[in-house]
């Protein structure tokens, strides 16, 4: 069934959601990500804050309607406080901040507002930037903040290293060219557009061009095939990103079928003992654990320093380090 229109010509209803005119003297941005099962992040919005010369101020929520569409309910349910049934092109909060934005971040009237803001380099609160800056997230929704990048790019990728310097499809885009996948969706953001000479060089086997298709459409990004002048553009993710992700929960659980199976035979002939578990040193554990909450350090940092791969391998640490911290204080 296909999907009521946006509307772009919504009269408000009053003045805390009329928008604002004047001289803007301080904004910021971000970019609403959904988290889904495998980690991977979906583009579901931006959310601007502008500050005017009269200390007047609003936020400004853009859905991204052509991923939204796309998304199975089960990763997102809607921006909290924002009637998505209404399917506006902008939502503003004039003079008040949204309910998004008071669900996940502190009140300047708490005691320790000071602390937070050093926790993450701030000398003054502006809610969105802290919201950016922190590791923390809400326990309501799955729902992250970015920092969003206001100029769009085209860059360019290939799964084969030595084909990135020979390859005509590059010569059009910004000087980044990347071979390595996850440097490139970690720089991506809604808007942006990937070039290649092909869909192939996206990844050498099927389930690898369905993965990286289902992220590349749920980010929102466009893509250009030079090669053969194939594009996929914003108004095809809706119709796509469905089946790529049903195609890629496919894979995910016929691939731990077969895990299973060979697990189980591998009991039968007494050859499975499970994985060696990794060890980590409890001093560096507790140390990066505290730097992470104080915000020192990100996740990413602590594991680069305790010598883990694995984010799951790395919360399941932590929490057998609370669990062990709690066991002592009983």
């Amino acid at each position: 069934m296909r999907n009521p229109a946006v509307q772009t010509d919504w009269i408000p209803r009053n003045e805390y959601t009329t928008p604002l005119k004047g001289v803007m003297t301080y904004r910021n941005a971000g970019a609403i990500k959904a988290v889904g099962p495998y980690g991977e992040k979906y583009s579901v919005g931006r959310i601007e804050y502008q500050q005017f010369e009269d200390e007047s101020y609003q936020y400004i929520i853009t859905p991204f309607w052509n991923v939204i569409d796309g998304v199975s309910t089960k990763v997102f349910g809607g921006i909290p406080g924002i009637k998505m049934e209404l399917r506006l092109e902008h939502y503003y909060r004039v003079n008040y901040t949204p309910v998004f934005m008071t669900e996940r971040t502190p009140s300047p009237q708490r005691e320790d507002m000071w602390e937070l803001m050093e926790s993450v380099g701030l000398d003054y609160y502006d809610r969105l930037e802290w919201l950016i800056r922190t590791p923390l997230r809400s326990g309501n929704d799955n729902l992250i903040v970015e920092r969003w990048r206001d100029t769009p790019l085209r860059v360019g990728y290939s799964h084969k290293k030595d084909s990135i310097s020979i390859n005509e499809s590059f010569l059009n885009v910004d000087p980044l060219v990347f071979d390595d996948e996850r440097k490139l969706l970690e720089i991506l953001q809604y808007g942006d557009t990937v070039v290649t000479a092909n869909l192939q060089c996206l990844s050498p086997s099927s389930d690898g061009l369905t993965e990286i298709l289902a992220k590349l459409l749920g980010i929102g990004v466009g893509i250009e095939c030079a090669a053969d002048g194939m594009t996929i553009q914003a108004a095809d993710i809706p119709v796509l990103l469905p089946v790529l992700t049903a195609q890629r929960e496919l894979y995910f659980k016929n691939r731990k079928e077969k895990q299973r199976e060979g697990i189980a035979l591998a009991n039968q002939q007494g050859m499975y003992k499970g994985r060696k578990k990794l060890a980590v040193d409890e001093i560096a554990l507790r140390s990066a654990y505290d730097q992470v909450r104080m915000g020192r350090i990100t996740v990413k940092e602590a594991m680069q320093e305790l010598n883990i791969s694995s984010r799951s391998t790395y919360y399941r640490r932590i929490r057998e380090l609370r669990y062990r911290m709690e066991q002592q204080d009983c």
